[in-house]
């Protein structure tokens, strides 16, 4: 598994960067081609380190346990989000193989487009579900452009990855509670900070004490 978090990550990151060499440059100036090569194997190389180590980092990773009922989880939903109730909730505890997990999410809506989404994830220490998690808190990520930005940060205390399009006011926050539970606010048409701020009003410290049975 670990080569396979490997191999994809450095793939798509010779794809883009082979893309992005291609525009606005003179085929014929060898010395740039041999830069730009350069420039790609130290990307390509920093990127499989810190997908190696993620990887490593899944070796020391608990052993798996029974998930926190969907039930339990669909409670740390938000009622509302500024104004706008909580819509079709809906969750599942689910089994494949030797992996249990849980999950719950809902749905917000207002006027003039406004909309957000909730979930949370307890994939109970099932360590390659964490693992494009890891990935981010150790690159410590943090781009801006005209379109927007995407960086890792801190959310109430705990490690996050934030998202921001200019386009459609899409923001986005993924949060690692507990190092182990996994919630993720989605909104359109609101201020940019908005995902930072539901998550700060959610129980997220009673959220990392809960523990799953058996039965959930």
């Amino acid at each position: 598994m670990k080569k396979f978090w490997s191999r994809s990550l450095l793939i798509c990151t010779l794809g883009v960067l082979l893309l992005a060499g291609c525009g606005g440059k003179d085929s014929d100036s060898a010395d740039d081609e041999k830069s730009g090569l350069d420039k790609l194997a130290e990307t390509a190389e920093n990127m499989a380190n810190a997908a190696e180590e993620a990887g490593e980092s899944l070796n020391e990773d608990r052993e798996p346990v029974p998930p926190v009922s969907f039930k339990v989880l669909l409670g740390y939903l938000p009622m509302q989000i500024d104004e706008m109730k909580k819509e079709n909730p809906r969750g599942e505890t689910a089994t494949m193989g030797a992996w249990t997990f849980s999950q719950a999410n809902a749905d917000y809506s207002g006027p003039d487009d406004k909309s957000a989404t909730v979930e949370i994830f307890d994939y109970a220490y099932i360590g390659v579900m964490y693992a494009p998690i890891r990935m981010w808190m150790k690159m410590k990520i943090n781009r801006e452009s005209t379109e927007g930005y995407e960086r890792t940060t801190e959310i109430a205390g705990y490690p996050a990855f934030e998202k921001f399009e200019h386009a459609d006011q899409h923001a986005e926050a993924t949060i690692l509670v507990g190092e182990r539970f996994i919630v993720t606010i989605n909104t359109r048409q609101m201020p940019e900070d908005m995902p930072r701020q539901v998550a700060e009003n959610m129980e997220l410290q009673k959220l990392a004490k809960e523990k799953g049975s058996p039965n959930a």
